[in-house]
């Protein structure tokens, strides 16, 4: 009977909130906050064409808009960190520069250092081949990987919250916009015949309601497909991971065979 493969021994790796999440989401929530007031004080309606100064006046749909900006650089910031990681992984620390060791920071990572504590983390520092007592097996070697591969799905949470909530708010908007528009009708035909604040307040209403929608609509289209490809890239990242460990692993095990 063969033994029992052991658990991953308890390191950073799978303990607490991954610096993954946390790290890049403040980050692009500090870039988002000097960004927004900016926009805001340079962009004149005036400027704007007039299909887009009607989305840039409503303060709501203003809001989805921040909300939006700040999940894109979120997830330009895992984009940047999963490529890091594949630097390390191909290049080794001798390919990383100061710039690159800036951007792991940015995006949660630690660049050629989490590699070795994926060593670290197994019960092993070689390959258990057949018949052989100790040595780290495939299976422990695919639980780290898994392990792995969790924290990365947790990292992308952001962007299916941002998914799911977008559409929400269009919808409240809507809800507020046709709550405005039947006020308006509360007043009366006389006020709307002539022309009044009831017509006004129909027509702004209804206008609300569609533009809040639209804007929660379209916004979930760009940010759906980076998910789509941030996925992707994570599973060849874990591909990647699973050669550089079994290379590692092999490499240490002829090092030690060598020895005498």
């Amino acid at each position: 009977m063969s033994p029992t493969p052991s658990l991953p021994r308890p390191s950073k790796l799978d303990t607490g909130t991954p610096a993954e999440l946390v790290r890049p989401l403040v980050v692009a929530l500090l870039l988002s906050l000097a960004l927004y007031p900016t926009l805001v004080h340079l962009i004149a309606l005036q400027t704007l064409p007039e299909w887009v100064g009607r989305y840039w006046a409503n303060g709501y749909c203003r809001f989805m808009l921040a909300l939006f900006g700040w999940v894109l650089i979120y997830a330009a910031l895992q984009w940047i960190g999963i490529d890091v990681e594949r630097g390390a992984l191909v290049q080794g620390a001798k390919g990383a520069s100061r710039i690159d060791g800036w951007l792991a920071f940015l995006s949660g990572r630690e660049g050629d250092q989490a590699e070795e504590a994926f060593l670290m983390s197994l019960p092993h520092q070689r390959l258990r081949y057949p018949n052989a007592e100790s040595g780290t097996s495939l299976q422990e070697i695919e639980q780290l990987l898994g392990m792995l591969g969790q924290r990365q799905q947790q990292a992308l949470a952001p962007l299916a919250f941002a998914i799911w909530v977008l559409p929400m708010l269009g919808f409240i908007g809507t809800v507020i916009g046709i709550s405005q528009a039947i006020g308006g009708l509360s007043q009366g035909a006389e006020g709307m015949a002539a022309g009044g604040a009831g017509l006004k307040s129909v027509l702004g209403g209804l206008a609300f309601a569609f533009d809040t929608t639209l804007v929660g609509l379209v916004c979930v289209i760009p940010l759906a497909l980076i998910q789509t490809v941030l996925r992707l890239r994570a599973e060849t990242l874990g591909l990647l991971r699973y050669r550089w460990l079994l290379e590692r692993l092999a490499q240490d095990d002829r090092h030690a065979h060598a020895e005498p």
